[in-house]
């Protein structure tokens, strides 16, 4: 009997432990694969959102057929008819020509301080072949998009802001949901990999998601900085954390240190280099460097990442995909061609004009030239960069692509050097011959198409100037045509010296004799801030063609939008309905903050007069 009893007993407490045992056991570890595929969808979730925001407005724009290529791919056609060419620089840099017989006709004696009443004419007909509008979800929403455009820092909004701290929150989860960083630190290393496509996805220039959304590279490249660092910061944690572990294990981190991790540590050390080398000093002080290690250690870390971890390989076939087609698409956007240099001593400006290319950009869109030239120095010719458009496409002016870039660094420097060194021809002025590789174009208005607005403001700062000319002269060519709504154009120039106004006159005056007898009314305001102590120096612009005024001080923003959308509204006779506004600005980021404050403070009445303001900001 005591035996049984003891018996019982024992497989009592057996029976007991066992179901301590089991009631302490850890739970089973989450499998990182499967959730980390179902964070990517959500983030294709929300990138489809966006992607649904925009979808109106693209059906809009490729329902015709024109538009299918329109801003893909430089080319040369055959056009019909011609104007007369705007008048070339002679060899001083003055854009002067002698006047006509008749310039007096053409011409006002105006002050330089004084306004030019511009009234739209009832009498015209409305446009013939209207492009479709579809108002922006920015200014059908007003009141949310002012909150949501709320600067918390220099380029950075409210609602960047918010997508950043959902992302970091995103990650957080993923990266600490139900694991033991202490005991399973694999968890930090699936993240990195799983945020691959979008680091190497946005830092395309022929970038998927935006063509879908309607957006230039430049615009998203945010996007990949903020990315890459989450991702660094992950795989160096990842890393730490596997080397803390093994430290205090039996061999050290030595014994544990295979052929996989090896790789890993390579894929460390590529995306830290990546890191390192784009911090913003780095990459302007020494471009090269920064070039060649991101496209070597891109390249390299990719290889490295499949050989740690088999989880990696969709991802990087993924990645190889997008940045193959990227690739393929630049080739063949590359074009190399003759170009003629012509300097501007009054802006410090290199005027680089390509006839051979005459279509195939959007207005407001920028291509990345390589000036093939010994003169650019040993390694100059490698550079590529960036440069806002200044023509319009399919322009029967001879004059084709046109770019002006203005000294700001060593490269620009060296090119207007290059520039200065002319060649004199008989007709034309001094110019130079040189070989250039084009690339592009990119960027632009996207979906939007500006001539499908009833009112167009544009300001423009400095050089900023290019995206302001090629818009107008988009929106008065198209206007001519009768495929353009828009009535009523304002263009803000502010510059600092008056004399920068000079090489300009000739363009603004063909500009504004298009204009005449149209369905578009030009007003050109220029403002300078350097103070002029000389009456000498103004004495050539106290006869300004009908349409340019010049005034001293910054220009009054505000004034100058509430003018645009009350002569726009004036207008709504023509057509029984307007189509907004849209406010384009190109220069400081100064400046395009107050232009921005500006169209928010707008009153809500004169906003509806219109049917809304939408800003473009360059």
């Amino acid at each position: 009997m005591p035996s049984a009893t003891a018996s019982a007993s024992a497989a009592h407490a057996s029976s007991t432990s066992t179901a301590s045992k089991t009631t302490t056991a850890a739970p089973p570890e989450l499998d990182a694969e499967p959730f980390f595929r179902e964070i990517d969808i959500i983030l294709i979730g929300v990138a489809g959102f966006f992607i649904l925001l925009a979808l109106p407005r693209a059906i809009a724009r490729f329902k015709h057929l024109s538009e299918w290529f329109a801003g893909c791919f430089f080319r040369s056609v055959q056009l019909e008819g011609s104007s007369r060419r705007p008048r070339r620089a002679r060899s001083n840099g003055s854009s002067f020509q002698e006047k006509p017989a008749d310039a007096n006709a053409e011409e006002q004696s105006i002050s330089v301080y004084s306004n030019v009443d511009l009234t739209f004419s009832p009498d015209l007909e409305s446009p013939k072949n209207p492009p479709p509008y579809i108002p922006a979800w920015t200014s059908i929403f007003p009141t949310v998009n002012g909150i949501l455009e709320t600067k918390i820092r220099p380029g950075y909004s409210l609602w960047k802001v918010l997508l950043m701290v959902g992302y970091m929150v995103a990650m957080m989860y993923a990266a600490l949901f139900e694991v033991n960083l202490f005991t399973s630190p694999a968890r930090l290393g699936f993240l990195p990999v799983s945020q691959l496509p979008i680091i190497y996805i946005m830092a395309t220039k022929n970038n998927v998601f935006g063509a879908l959304i309607g957006q230039g590279y430049e615009k998203l490249n945010w996007i990949h900085r903020y990315v890459g660092r989450v991702a660094v910061l992950a795989i160096n944690l990842h890393a730490l954390a596997y080397f803390a572990k093994w430290a205090n294990e039996p061999g050290g981190v030595a014994a544990h240190m295979e052929t996989n991790h090896v790789w890993g540590c390579v894929a460390m050390g590529c995306m830290d280099i990546l890191w390192l080398f784009s911090i913003s000093a780095v990459r302007q002080m020494y471009y090269h460097l920064f070039f060649v290690t991101h496209s070597i250690a891109a390249v390299v870390l990719l290889i490295a990442v499949c050989y740690h971890e088999d989880f990696a390989i969709p991802y990087v076939a993924i990645v190889a995909a997008f940045y193959g087609l990227d690739r393929v698409l630049r080739l063949v956007q590359t074009r190399i061609v003759n170009a003629e240099l012509r300097p501007i001593p009054e802006l410090g400006m290199t005027r680089i004009e390509i006839p051979s290319v005459n279509a195939g950009w959007r207005a407001g869109q920028h291509v990345r030239i390589r000036v093939l030239s010994s003169g650019m120095g040993l390694l100059g010719w490698m550079e590529s960069h960036p440069f806002t458009i200044a023509s319009v496409s399919k322009h029967p002016n001879e004059e084709g692509l046109v770019l002006m870039v203005k000294k700001a660094g060593d490269w620009t420097a060296k090119l207007f050097d290059v520039a200065q060194r002319t060649e004199y021809r008989e007709v034309g002025g001094p110019t130079r011959n040189i070989k250039v590789m084009l690339n592009g174009p990119y960027g632009g208005p996207g979906h939007a198409i500006v001539t499908s607005f009833s009112g167009a403001m544009l300001v423009a700062g400095g050089s900023g100037i290019t995206y302001a000319l090629s818009t107008v002269q988009e929106l008065v060519s198209k206007g001519a045509e009768g495929a353009s709504r828009t009535r009523v154009v304002e263009l803000v120039w502010c510059i600092t010296d008056p004399s920068a106004l000079v090489p300009f006159l000739p363009i603004f005056s063909t500009m504004l004799d298009e204009t005449r007898g149209t369905y578009t009314s030009l007003h050109i305001s220029v403002h300078y801030t350097r103070a002029i102590v000389s009456d000498e120096a103004m004495k050539m612009f106290e006869r300004l063609p009908l349409g340019v005024t010049l005034t001293p001080g910054r220009p009054r923003l505000q004034k100058a939008l509430e003018g645009v959308v009350d002569r726009t509204a004036a207008s709504r006779g023509v057509e029984d309905r307007l189509t907004g506004v849209v406010v384009g600005v190109c220069g400081p980021m100064a400046l395009g903050e107050q232009v921005g404050q500006v169209v928010r403070r707008l009153d809500s009445e004169r906003r509806s007069a219109v049917n809304g303001v939408e800003l473009h900001e360059e």
